[in-house]
C-alpha cells in the first residue's frame, strides 16, 4: 500500500535538541528525516558517506530509512518505531559529520503519514528476506546448511528499505530474527556475512557455546582487534573468513588474533596452527602511481626483465565510469590472451580508483604476449545491424564488430608472493573435494565460478586448456566412483576430452547445459563414453534445429547409446516424453507462478475480480468439445452453457457466425464468465509452460482438470479438462508507489474444453486439498506485525517482552494480555522490560 504524505498536523523541527515527545505516535506514523547537503549533484559514494554518517549518529539504535528520495539539493526518506534514533539525532542538534569532516543539517518532520495496515514494514520485509535464503541454504553448491547474507541490504524484498548491518542494532535484530526461528535455525551450520560494513561482531554473542561450520566476516569493515577478540571469545567455527577487513593490514595480524584462534581451525583457509608472524593475506589495493614497475605501450621492451620473477604483478585497466563489469572485463580479457601458451588466473580483482585491477604471477609469457603482441589493448566486440536488405542480399544476421578498444597497462613485481596467498592449482583441488558428493557418486561443477574457496581467483572453463586441466585433476582423483559431471554455466566452447574423461570408468551422465556450444562437433569426441544421460540445452547449438525430432535424431547419431536428452527420458520412436513445466527462462518461475496461482483461484471464487487483468482490446475464443455417451438431461443443460459460448471453424458456417463466437473487450470476456457453471481447478495436477517470457510478451499455457460443479445433490460433478493459453504485454512501466513495477494485461485467452484423458481421470483431484482453507486460519508474519506493535501500545513493554507474551499465548492477544497481568502480579517483568 502507498504511503500517504500529509504536511497539515506535521511539524517540523531544525537545528534544535529538544522536540515534542507526545508528537511520537510509536508505531501509527511515519516521520520524515530531510538531509540538507545543499549539492548540486550527488553521486552514489556521497550518498553512502551520509548514511554512514547517520548510522554513526545513532550508533546503537535501529534505524531503517524508507523510500529513500535524492535531489540536487536534499535527500528525504521515511521512518517509524525509532523513537531513540531520533534522540540521539536530536542530541547533537539534528548535524551529522561527514566523513571528510562536513557538518550536514538535517530537518526532522514529524507525523507525515498515517501508518496502515499493508504498508512497507521493515521487520517484515527482513524477514521476508531471510526466509528466501533460508530456502536456499541447501540448494547451494558446495557445503549445505550455510545462511548466505551476504550484501544483504541489496535483496529485492529490501527494495526500497535501508538495512545497514554497520548498524549494531540491526545487525543485532537479523541475528535476533535467526535465532528465535527454532525450526530453521537448528538447521544453520554456518553464517556468510560478506561486504555488509560490519564494524562490530557484538551481536555474535547471541550465539556464544555455537559451534559453526563457517564464520565469512570478508569484506567488511572490522578495524579493532581488540574489539573482535572481545566479541568472539565464546564463538567457535571450522573456519572464519576474514580477508578484506582493515584489520588484516595491521602489522602484528594474524598474532593480534592469538585469544581467540584456538577457536577456529582454519583463518582465510590456512590452519592456524601454522600461522606465523610473517604471513598477512594480500593488500589488493595497488597503486597506479607508486608500486611496482609501471609496463605500458612507451616502454614494452622493458617487460623482459622480470622473466624470471616470481612476484605478484598487476593488471590496471581504466574504466572511470565502470562501463563495465567485473564479469565483462573478464571475459574480453581471456578472449585476449594466448590459448598456446601458459594458463593464467587472475587473482584478488577489484575495482577501485577509476580502474579494474588483478594480479596474476607465473606466467611471464602471457604478459609479454599481452605487451608486445596485444599491444596492451583489449578489443570490445559488438553485434552491429545488418545492411538495408538488397536483391544480392543474403545474410541478414548481425555483423560482428570490433570498433572499442580498452588500454590498460601492468605493474611489474608489485607484491612478493608469501605462503598462505591464494595459490590457484591448490584452490582447485579444495574446489574439487567440495563439489563431489560421495553419496550420489556426482561431480558437480556446474557455476565452477562459484566454489568456496575462489572467491579470489578467476577460473576461465572458456579456455579449453584449462578445462581438460580441471577434468584431468578431477578423473585422477575420483576414477571409478564419479558416475555423473555436471558443467552448466560455465561458458564452456568444447569439451572434446574423451581421453581424459576415460579414467572415469562408470560416467553415464553429463550436463553441459547453458554453455556457450555452437556444435555438436564440439562435444562429439564424447560419444566413445556410452554415456546414457546428456543435457545440451541452453546452449547456441539448439537454435540450429527447428523441431524436436530433428534436434534427437542429430544428438543420437553420435550418441547411440542416449536414453535421456535435456532431463526428459527418450522414446523407443526418438520422441521426448512430455515434461510437467517447462519455463524457456527461468526468469519468469516468479511470475509464471503468481499469475497462474492468481488466476485461477480468482476465477473459482469471484470471476468479477479478472476484468482488471483483461487489456480493453483483449480477445476471448472459447472451444468445446466434450462429449457424454451416457447424459442425463440435466447433465446435458449444464455442457450446454459452455457450448453457447463456445466456436469451432470446422462448424461454423460463415463468417459471420465464427466473428459472433469471439468475445473483446473486459466487459464482453465478463458477460460470458459469469455465465459459465462454477468449478473447481486441481491446481496441484497442471502442466504449465512458458513458451515465451521476453520484455515484450509472455506466453503461458496451462493444462489440467476441473469440476463443473453439481448444482443439487441429486446430481454429480463432471469432471473437464481445459487448455488455456493466454498472451500477456505490458501497459504500463515504473509503476506502483516503489516506481519499479510493471503493469501487465492479457491481450488474448485460448480457452478449450474436452474430455479427459484415462491418466487425467485416474489422477485427478489424488492430492487436492483446498490450500486456501487450510491456510486460512494461519497468521502471517505481517498479522504478527501489526499484533506486535498493537501489544507494544497496549503495555509500553520492549519488543523482545512483547515477543514472548504473544508467542507463549500462540499469538492470542487476549491470553497474551492475561500472561502480562499474571507476570506483573508476581512482579516477574523487570523495569527493564519497559520502554
Amino acid at each position: 500500500m502507498s504511503i500517504e504524505i500529509s504536511y497539515a498536523n506535521a511539524l517540523s523541527y531544525s537545528k534544535c535538541k529538544s522536540y515534542d515527545t507526545k508528537l511520537m505516535s510509536q508505531g501509527f506514523v511515519w516521520h520524515q528525516i530531510v538531509v540538507e547537503h545543499n549539492s548540486r549533484s550527488l553521486s552514489m559514494e556521497d550518498k553512502q558517506d551520509l548514511l554512514n554518517a547517520l548510522y554513526e549518529a545513532v550508533e546503537g539504535e535501529e534505524l531503517y530509512p524508507v523510500a529513500y528520495r535524492r535531489s540536487s539539493y536534499e535527500d528525504r526518506f521515511l521512518v517509524r518505531q525509532c523513537q531513540p534514533a531520533l534522540d540521539k539525532l536530536f542530541e547533537k542538534n539534528l548535524r551529522i559529520v561527514m566523513p571528510n569532516g562536513n557538518t550536514i543539517q538535517l530537518q526532522v518532520q514529524l507525523n507525515v503519514a498515517e501508518f496502515k495496515y499493508g504498508q512497507i514494514s521493515p521487520i517484515n520485509q527482513i524477514t521476508k528476506t531471510l526466509n528466501k535464503l533460508y530456502d536456499r541454504m541447501d540448494s547451494l553448491d558446495g557445503e549445505r546448511g550455510v545462511l548466505d547474507l551476504s550484501r544483504f541490504g541489496q535483496h529485492s524484498e529490501l527494495f526500497d528499505v535501508i538495512v545497514n548491518l554497520g548498524n549494531r542494532s540491526v545487525l543485532e535484530r537479523i541475528f535476533d530474527l535467526i535465532y528465535r526461528n527454532d525450526e530453521r535455525f537448528r538447521h544453520i551450520h554456518g553464517i556468510v556475512l560478506r561486504d555488509n560494513g560490519i564494524t562490530t561482531m557484538s551481536p555474535c554473542k547471541l550465539f556464544a557455546g555455537i559451534e559453526f561450520t563457517l564464520l565469512d566476516l570478508r569484506d567488511n569493515k572490522i578495524e579493532s582487534y581488540i574489539r573482535l577478540n572481545r566479541d568472539l571469545e565464546k564463538i567457535k567455527a571450522n573456519e572464519i573468513k576474514l580477508m578484506g577487513n582493515p584489520i588484516t593490514q595491521s602489522p602484528n595480524y594474524p598474532e593480534c588474533l592469538r585469544p581467540i584462534l584456538n577457536n577456529f581451525k582454519l583463518l582465510d583457509g590456512v590452519p592456524t596452527e601454522n600461522l606465523s608472524k610473517d604471513y598477512t593475506p594480500i593488500n589488493t589495493t595497488v597503486d597506479g602511481q607508486a608500486d611496482g614497475y609501471r609496463i605500458d605501450w612507451s616502454n614494452k621492451s622493458d617487460v623482459n626483465k622480470f622473466e624470471n620473477s616470481s612476484d605478484w604483478h598487476a593488471i590496471m585497466i581504466p574504466d572511470p565510469n565502470q562501463t563495465y563489469s567485473k564479469e565483462e572485463i573478464m571475459d574480453y580479457f581471456f578472449l585476449t590472451v594466448s590459448t598456446s601458451l601458459s594458463d593464467i588466473y587472475p587473482c584478488y580483482y577489484q575495482y577501485t580508483k577509476g580502474e579494474h585491477q588483478f594480479l596474476v604471477r607465473q606466467c611471464f609469457d602471457q604478459i609479454k604476449y599481452l605487451v608486445e603482441n596485444c599491444n596492451l589493448e583489449i578489443k570490445i566486440p559488438r553485434f552491429e545491424a545488418p545492411p538495408p536488405p538488397t536483391q544480392s542480399t543474403v545474410d541478414f544476421s548481425p555483423q560482428l564488430v570490433m570498433d572499442t578498444t580498452l588500454v590498460y597497462y601492468v605493474r611489474m613485481n608489485i607484491r612478493p608472493f608469501q605462503k598462505g596467498q591464494i595459490d590457484p592449482m591448490e584452490a582447485i583441488e579444495k574446489a574439487l573435494d567440495r563439489r563431489f558428493s560421495a553419496m550420489d557418486r556426482m561431480l558437480n561443477l556446474s557455476d565452477f565460478q562459484n566454489t568456496e574457496g575462489l572467491e579470489n581467483v578467476v577460473i576461465n572453463l572458456s579456455s579449453t586448456k584449462i578445462l581438460s586441466r580441471i577434468l584431468m585433476q578431477a578423473s585422477r582423483k575420483f576414477l571409478s566412483t564419479c558416475h555423473e559431471i555436471r558443467l552448466a554455466h560455465n561458458k564452456i566452447v568444447n569439451v572434446n576430452f574423451p581421453k581424459i574423461l576415460a579414467l572415469m570408468s562408470n560416467l553415464k551422465a553429463l550436463d553441459l547445459g547453458n554453455n556457450w556450444i555452437h556444435s555438436l562437433d564440439d562435444v562429439k569426441g564424447l560419444a566413445v563414453l556410452g554415456i546414457t544421460s546428456l543435457r545440451l540445452d541452453g546452449n547456441p547449438l539448439c537454435n540450429d534445429y527447428s523441431f524436436a525430432g530433428e534436434y534427437i535424431k542429430a544428438v543420437k547419431k553420435h550418441f547411440t547409446d542416449l536414453t535421456k536428452l535435456d532431463g526428459i527420458g527418450i522414446t523407443s520412436k526418438d520422441n521426448l516424453t512430455s515434461p510437467k513445466n517447462f519455463l524457456c527462462d527461468v526468469a519468469g518461475y516468479d511470475f509464471v507462478e503468481e499469475f497462474v496461482t492468481r488466476y485461477f483461484s480468482t476465477f473459482e471464487s469471484d470471476r468479477a475480480g479478472l476484468k482488471d487483468l483483461y487489456h480493453r482490446k483483449a480477445v476471448l475464443s472459447l472451444s468445446c468439445n466434450f462429449n457424454v455417451s451416457k447424459a442425463t438431461p440435466q447433465t446435458l443443460k449444464r455442457i450446454s452453457r459452455y457450448t453457447q459460448f463456445s466456436h469451432n471453424i470446422l462448424n461454423d458456417n460463415d463468417r459471420e457466425q465464427m466473428c459472433s463466437s469471439t468475445y473483446i473487450g473486459p466487459k464482453e470476456i465478463m458477460r460470458v464468465f459469469t455465465n459459465l457453471p462454477l468449478v473447481t481447478y486441481d491446481m496441484l495436477s497442471f502442466c504449465t509452460d512458458c513458451t515465451i517470457f521476453e520484455e515484450n510478451r509472455v506466453v503461458i499455457t496451462i493444462n489440467g482438470v476441473f469440476l463443473d460443479q453439481a448444482p443439487s445433490i441429486v446430481e454429480t460433478d463432471v469432471l473437464m479438462a481445459f487448455s488455456r493459453t493466454f498472451i500477456l504485454k505490458p501497459t504500463k512501466r515504473k509503476t506502483g508507489s516503489l516506481k519499479c513495477a510493471t503493469l501487465y494485461k492479457i491481450v488474448n485467452d485460448q480457452y478449450s474444453i474436452t474430455n479427459p484423458t484415462a491418466t487425467q481421470t485416474k489422477t485427478a483431484f489424488k492430492y487436492f486439498k483446498n490450500i486456501q482453507a487450510a491456510k486460512k486460519d494461519e497468521l502471517t508474519v505481517a498479522d504478527k506485525e501489526a499484533l506486535l506493535v498493537m501489544f507494544q501500545e497496549t503495555t509500553a513493554l520492549k519488543s523482545i517482552w512483547c515477543t514472548r507474551c504473544l508467542e507463549e499465548a500462540e499469538w492470542d492477544f487476549t491470553k497474551a494480555l492475561e500472561i502480562f497481568i499474571q507476570l506483573c502480579e508476581k512482579n516477574e517483568v523487570p523495569d527493564a522490560a519497559f520502554k
